[in-house]
């Protein structure tokens, strides 16, 4: 059941939040709209596949088992078709919910160049029934989910009270994550930074504590997407 207002009160919801937290808008926009449970992901393109580099969710969910489904061929192949289609799409559910009626809903948002962002929405419409409930409501889902995007990308390098951010990193992080994106592995890049494997386990986890992601590619892809590490990389590695 759709709140009615939906759209203009999630817009209030935003201009009233001090502090942005992107779990909570997705929790927010899943209750206005009725539906299930809201996926947003952040991916590239590597060697024909969609490579996730940060997803968040409405419901707080464990994030790596829905990593983990989102690399699997079905829901690989459904999202590349969203992305090339760029138009809202119905796809066959992928998450193993025990409902064969089960729809999912992907929104892609607009992105920056390398990138695909989109909203992906567990309907909670009957099969029969969601193509109107598109018809009705996917304007929305597409404009609140650009306007979601726009607060991602500004969030990410803007820190409290609207200043330009500075690295997150300290330098030993930012050369640690250049050694290992040049594909050195902890126990080389302890030899070439002078310092024990342990430190730089500890660097790593920091980095990705810091860059929110879960694993040492999306750490990478994140620094440089931030643009952290390309000077270390140009310079320093061979």
């Amino acid at each position: 059941m759709v709140q009615a207002g939906a759209y203009f009160d999630i817009l209030d919801w935003l201009d009233r939040r001090e502090t942005w937290d992107p779990p909570a808008f997705l929790a927010r926009l899943q209750a206005a709209y009725g539906t299930g449970p809201i996926t947003y992901l952040d991916a590239v393109t590597s060697n024909g596949r969609l490579r996730p580099q940060r997803i968040l969710h409405s419901q707080r969910r464990d994030i790596q088992l829905i990593a983990r489904s989102l690399q699997r061929k079905p829901a690989q192949e459904q999202l590349l078709r969203v992305f090339s289609a760029l138009e809202p799409m119905q796809l066959v559910s992928w998450q193993n919910t025990g409902n064969s009626d089960q729809v999912m809903l992907g929104y892609p948002l607009p992105s920056l160049p390398g990138r695909h962002n989109c909203l992906l929405v567990e309907s909670s419409a009957s099969r029969q029934d969601v193509s109107a409930w598109c018809r009705v409501h996917d304007r929305d889902l597409l404009s609140l989910g650009a306007i979601f995007n726009g607060r991602m990308a500004r969030s990410k390098r803007l820190a409290p009270g609207g200043k330009v951010r500075k690295h997150p990193l300290t330098r030993r992080e930012r050369e640690t994550l250049a050694w290992i994106a040049a594909g050195k592995s902890y126990w080389e890049t302890a030899v070439i930074l002078g310092i024990s494997e342990r430190t730089i386990r500890h660097f790593m986890a920091n980095a990705r504590q810091k860059l929110d992601v879960v694993n040492n590619a999306q750490a990478v892809a994140e620094a440089v997407w931030q643009d952290l590490i390309p000077r270390l990389a140009e310079h320093q590695l061979p």
